[in-house]
């Protein structure tokens, strides 16, 4: 390219006007596959908002322009093996739900059966069956339905993947599979290798490539009450998954894992005997968490380093962009104005304060009424900027949430710990939910393990998004990441631009949230329907790997920041 901005949207922008201009071919009838990432749901919740875009419709407004999406309405919550199992069975599935564009429904159908192979076959803890019945079909958006309705991911129907979040992680891993194949624990579906061909192209948005800190947000903010916090999250699950899978509005997809209703001595169980099953010791819910099988920990730092451990860094046969954002403006260094009459109206005032710690001195009250008429003279007015100028803004903020506030809530025996102050606070327009955890990230301090999973090159890792750090979203530790300001638009479709990330830059006014379009502002909103419309215009463009697929990929090695 010829320019490099610091935001992300405006490179991805230039981009998209620059092979414009060159008249690249489009071609539109690739489907554009979008994974969605921890917590990501398929058709609309309560029928009306989307994962992909909130109260409105990305991959709708794609097929406007001509594009064929696929949504994938993979496990929430689960591992990254599960989803890429079940990711690889839609595609290969056949059949689609299909979003009708007349009256904007989709009416779901559940008849994929998904196989997770082998790969729980050594663990001391697994889920009670390795297949799962009954699970959703992709969702297909395109104006020519009849064109894909036997469609097939195969060599010869490659696809574009857009991935959010832990999306990225599920896609990396299904696209290791493809290429070196793994009989051993999956035969059915990967015991073929040289297959990463299928996919043109990976992008990620906010997806923690090397974990994310918000795991040890959570686990420190229940460090005391873990006990109660998995019961809580069992009768959340109970409530959530009592139905049968096609009448739950919203489809955690864990019933391998016997976290749905089951069947006792010929009957159904009530709820109250599932939630009760649920929330024991050593229920389905606490089995699964301890198992490291779920999204919990493939998203944290730890996780991701076992993925790199298990997979291959890129494909030579695939392009590959990043996205990072953050939703942060810095912790205030200097105290606000309003700041000495805030302080001033505290209920001791400073002067009655010093007053009576110098009669309470021996001797020392003997002169204190000279001093007291002193500080008479002065008053707060002196005596508090003063005061404020021995200590920070940020110093005061942590001995108020460290030596009051939490020791307030053990004492009441309210089992959480609040986080203390960090480099970042929240930008306003953070979604509320994101409010928290935008501040605790920005606090959330590395542990020494985890530095040594990092290696020295750490950058910032509390600058985040609410939920992933913006230091993971550049791409893998362990793959050739470059800024797309050295991406050669004249070598667009030769080999040696492929099996690298392109990191497009940081956008600075976006949460994890805004990055698919849900609970945004109106200007945000356009920012990110203009972002899926020039990401979608770039990747048509992208043309298939002449080379025959190989079981092989980039070099590895330490980042590099051209």
């Amino acid at each position: 390219m010829d320019t490099d901005d610091s935001n992300a949207l405006v490179n991805l922008r230039n981009l998209a006007k620059q092979l414009r201009l060159k008249n690249l071919p489009e071609d539109k009838t690739v489907p554009i596959v979008m994974v969605p990432g921890f917590a990501g749901w398929g058709t609309p919740l309560f029928g009306a908002v989307n994962y992909w875009g909130g109260i409105e419709n990305i991959p709708s407004l794609l097929v406007d322009r001509g594009y064929t999406v696929i949504v994938t309405p993979i496990g929430p919550i689960s591992s990254n093996w599960e989803r890429a199992c079940e990711l690889y069975r839609q595609l290969t599935f056949g059949k689609f739900t299909f979003f009708n564009l007349q009256t904007e429904e989709t009416n779901e159908i559940h008849d994929v059966d998904v196989d997770y192979g082998n790969y729980f076959n050594d663990s001391r803890i697994r889920p009670r069956t390795t297949t799962t019945k009954g699970r959703k079909r992709a969702i297909l958006f395109s104006k020519s339905q009849d064109k894909y309705k036997n469609w097939k991911w195969n060599e010869g129907n490659k696809v574009h993947f857009i991935c959010h979040s832990q999306g990225g992680n599920t896609v990396r891993y299904l696209i290791s599979l493809m290429s070196r194949g793994s009989a051993d624990l999956h035969p059915e579906y990967f015991g073929t290798g040289g297959r990463d061909n299928w996919a043109i192209s990976v992008t990620t948005l906010g997806t923690p490539h090397n974990g994310t800190t918000i795991i040890d947000v959570l686990q420190n903010l229940f460090s005391g009450s873990t006990e109660a916090a998995i019961k809580l999250l069992a009768r959340l699950f109970a409530a959530i998954s009592f139905q049968d899978p096609e009448r739950r509005f919203y489809d955690l997809q864990l019933d391998h894992w016997d976290i749905g209703r089951t069947e006792i001595n010929g009957k159904m169980e009530t709820f109250q005997k599932m939630r009760e099953r649920l929330e024991s010791d050593h229920g389905p819910v606490s089995t699964w968490l301890e198992s490291n099988y779920n999204g919990f920990y493939d998203n944290s730092i730890e996780g991701v380093h076992d993925l790199h451990m298990k997979t291959i860094p890129t494909s030579k046969h695939v392009y590959y962009f990043s996205f990072s954002f953050h939703s942060t403006i810095p912790f205030p260094s200097r105290w606000p104005s309003w700041t000495i009459a805030a302080i001033d109206s505290f209920p001791i005032p400073l002067v009655d304060f010093i007053c009576k710690v110098l009669y309470s001195i021996p001797f020392v009250n003997i002169g204190a009424w000279i001093i007291t008429r002193i500080l008479d003279s002065f008053g707060n007015n002196v005596g508090w900027p003063i005061l404020l100028s021995l200590i920070s803004v940020s110093d005061l903020t942590r001995w108020g949430t460290q030596n009051v506030a939490n020791r307030l809530l053990r004492e009441i025996d309210y089992n959480v710990t609040l986080p203390p102050p960090g480099k970042y606070l929240p930008r306003k327009d953070v979604i509320p939910l994101m409010l928290p955890t935008v501040y605790a990230m920005g606090g959330q301090d590395l542990t020494p393990a985890q530095k040594d999973i990092l290696g020295p090159n750490l950058g910032d890792w509390y600058l985040n998004d609410g939920i992933v750090n913006t230091e993971s979203m550049r791409g893998p530790s362990d793959s050739i990441v470059r800024n797309i300001s050295a991406f050669q638009t004249s070598r667009i479709n030769s080999d040696d631009v492929r099996g690298i990330y392109w990191h497009f830059g940081v956008n600075n006014h976006m949460d994890h949230a805004d990055e698919i379009g849900v609970f945004v502002e109106q200007d945000t909103a356009q920012s990110t329907t203009d972002m899926y419309i020039n990401l979608a215009e770039i990747i048509s463009r992208l043309t298939p790997s002449s080379k025959l697929p190989e079981a092989d990929t980039i070099s590895t090695g330490a980042q590099s920041h051209l």
